[in-house]
């Protein structure tokens, strides 16, 4: 790894970190806020971002048991899961994947190699965050243009900006899963006092070989652990943090040749801090960074050999500066830098050679009162990128190796217009252009892989891709009924996507047309069309006389998306509606709802048709208040796909061979404290 760029990335990062006790000034206490951290620099709600935020909560996270990020996020209106095994899933929004849905972990990067393929797990567990925030629109800019889709962005309290007002608080979890025989439970403490405050979490889950309507998956089983330890310095205006965390799973790879597994392991280091008016005309100063060791090995179940090895050593440093109101404006400015070595051996080395990459980016976001009732903001972000690796042309019988370097400059921009019509009721327009670069496998990719049993063969000569969006959301955020409607048009230059070209092949290029072990895929360009809706509504329809009410909900979502030459674009979402009912008070939660997914026979090149289903599910739960105030326990009770229907996922590589789970039932207990 260059040391120059490593420095590089996070000196500025480092230089804020080691100035920053000259920032406090002889306030005695700092008011710090839950606010949605992602839609905007400025703070606020989901209401004053363009478009909303979808946001889960802790307590929908424990309640879900979701083992992937993917799980946890595919019953969100305008999102599914690639889920192509229990310990890999990545989101998918409005179907887009990949190298065009950012994950990250307070605001840096996730650092493995989820988006590489969709067998590769993502390095963060659901159950250490305290929410998950799911943001398209103006401000994704301030991540990254591999944003396209959305920032996934998991929120936890790993480097503290505050300390608990009791000086401790804490929270246990456990879950029991039918369908899995499996178990999960994890912890958090936060704790701390006058000028510090810390934090400790950990998670473990244990499932075998979920069980589905025709019998057991095999090898679909799940181990994962991990933790963190975390602490901040706190002063008057700000803190300065780090934290070191773990995470470690293991699991099967379905419907494969021979049964292979993948374990993961990644040790990551985090710093980071804010601080308020830092300098004259700056309001804040927020800085981040991070470094990341990950590896993952496939293995052979019965014989233990290690076919393919992917290590990733990534840096990122981030540095944010939120200025005072210039005329009509407020906002920010900041930089981003990454360093990624990317590295593979055995069969992914012959899938994608070592390769580097270096990216150094620019952007700004910007707010304004146009009026008592408008708002506008806007987002620019340029970005340098640099990749060197190992092309491949298909030309000849063996095809053809050469040194590779590429660089790229995506430059984007956003606006958004928010109208506030009154009655909570809000009105918002989005126009963007996003340009991405290419990514490394997209570009350099050359051989097997046999998690996905594709031969994949990329294009060294790609260009950057552009898209082009409008949009236009309608919700209310409170009162007795509240409602989000949102409808989308992008048109994609050069759209960059994996098509099967109806060639078998074995391990080796020359292999192709003659053996069928493997489906060929080839990284190609066309311009593309995607257009869609989504929308979901909650209506507190009765309220009783114990403090009691019964809502009512519905949530339905749709995406087309068509290549401009003909033809559908693949593993595309198919149309969802769907409902239920809940009665809450004080102690009990009793819920279910129905959820219909129509069948897809929008088919990309050589896909097949994917029959719908109805997912039934019910939940109930009952809190009781322990005799210390503070503490509360729950315990309760959830249950999905109750008519134990053969279910498939159309946006998954695996779901002509691998059912979804069958009827599943989940125990779960929590205690906060």
């Amino acid at each position: 790894m260059n040391m120059r760029m490593k420095a590089l990335l996070l000196a500025g990062t480092a230089s804020l970190c080691i100035a920053a006790p000259a920032f406090a000034q002889e306030n005695e206490t700092r008011d710090v806020d839950t606010v949605v951290i992602t839609g905007s620099p400025l703070g606020g709600t989901a209401a004053e971002s363009t478009p909303a935020v979808t946001t889960v909560s802790r307590k929908e996270i424990e309640e879900s048991g979701a083992a992937t990020l993917g799980d946890l996020l595919a019953n969100q209106p305008g999102i599914a899961q690639s889920s192509f095994t229990g310990g890999a899933s990545r989101p998918i929004i409005r179907g887009l994947d990949n190298f065009r849905v950012r994950i990250q972990e307070n605001g840096i990067g996730s650092h493995d190699a989820s988006a590489l393929s969709e067998d590769h797990g993502v390095a963060i567990d659901p159950l250490a965050a305290e929410r998950v925030e799911v943001v398209r629109g103006p401000a994704v800019l301030r991540y990254g243009s591999e944003a396209i889709g959305g920032v996934v962005n998991v929120i936890n309290n790993r480097i503290p900006g505050a300390a608990p007002e009791d000086s401790f608080t804490g929270e246990g979890f456990a879950m029991y899963s039918t369908a899995y025989n499996g178990w999960q439970a994890g912890g958090l403490a936060d704790f701390g006092g006058e000028g510090f405050a810390g934090h400790l979490d950990a998670f473990f889950r244990d499932a075998e070989d979920y069980e589905t309507p025709q019998g057991t998956q095999d090898n679909t089983y799940v181990t994962q652990s991990g933790g963190s330890a975390g602490g901040s310095l706190l002063f008057p205006t700000g803190h300065i943090g780090a934290s070191v965390s773990y995470f470690q799973s293991e699991y099967g790879i379905p419907a494969g040749e021979e049964d292979i597994f993948i374990d993961m392991n990644q040790t990551k280091v985090q710093i980071g801090g804010d601080f308020d008016d830092p300098f004259p005309g700056l309001s804040r100063v927020q800085f981040s960074g991070g470094f990341s060791d990950y590896t993952h090995d496939e293995v052979a179940t019965d014989t233990g050999d290690i076919g393919s090895t992917f290590n990733n050593e990534e840096y990122e440093g981030r540095v944010e500066l939120t200025h005072n109101p210039v005329g009509a404006f407020t906002g920010a400015v900041g930089v981003q830098g990454r360093a990624r070595d990317l590295a593979a051996s055995g069969e992914g080395g012959e899938l994608v050679a070592p390769s580097e990459t270096r990216s150094i980016g620019g952007f700004l976001f910007e707010e304004a009162d146009l009026s008592d009732t408008a708002t506008l903001q806007f987002a620019a972000r340029v970005e340098h990128v640099e990749i060197e690796g190992t092309g491949f042309l298909p030309i000849g019988p063996m095809g053809m190796e050469f040194p590779a370097s590429r660089d790229f400059t995506p430059v984007s921009g956003s606006a958004g217009l928010i109208f506030d019509l009154g009655n909570e009721i809000y009105l918002s327009g989005t126009a963007q252009v996003v340009q991405r670069a290419p990514d490394v496998l997209e570009l350099f990719s050359k051989g097997p892989h046999e998690a996905t049993e594709t031969f994949e063969i990329g294009n060294p000569n790609l260009d950057i891709e552009t898209a082009r969006s409008i949009e236009l959301t309608l919700e209310r955020i409170d009162g007795p009924v509240r409602w989000e409607a949102a409808a989308y048009y992008t048109s994609f230059q050069d759209f960059i996507f994996k098509n099967y070209t109806g060639v078998e092949c074995g391990e080796e290029f020359d292999t192709c047309g003659v053996e069928d072990e493997l489906r060929q895929v080839a990284y190609g360009q066309q311009d593309a069309t995607f257009s869609g809706f989504e929308g979901s509504i909650e209506w507190d329809a009765v309220e009783l006389a114990n403090g009691g009410v019964i809502t009512l909900d519905a949530m339905t979502d749709y995406v087309r998306a068509e290549l401009d030459s003909g033809g559908n674009v693949p593993r595309i979402p198919p149309f969802r509606i769907g409902g239920g009912a809940t009665y809450e008070d004080d102690h009990l939660t009793v819920g279910g709802r129905v959820t219909f997914v129509s069948d897809q026979d929008d088919l990309g090149a050589f896909e097949t048709e994917t029959d719908g289903y109805t997912d039934v599910s019910a939940r109930i739960a009952y809190r009781l208040d322990l005799p210390n105030a503070e503490t509360e326990f729950e315990v309760g009770l959830a249950a999905s796909n109750l008519l134990d229907e053969d279910m498939r996922n159309h946006t998954s590589f695996k779901k002509d061979d691998v059912l979804l789970p069958g009827r599943n039932v989940r125990l779960f207990v929590r205690a906060t404290f």
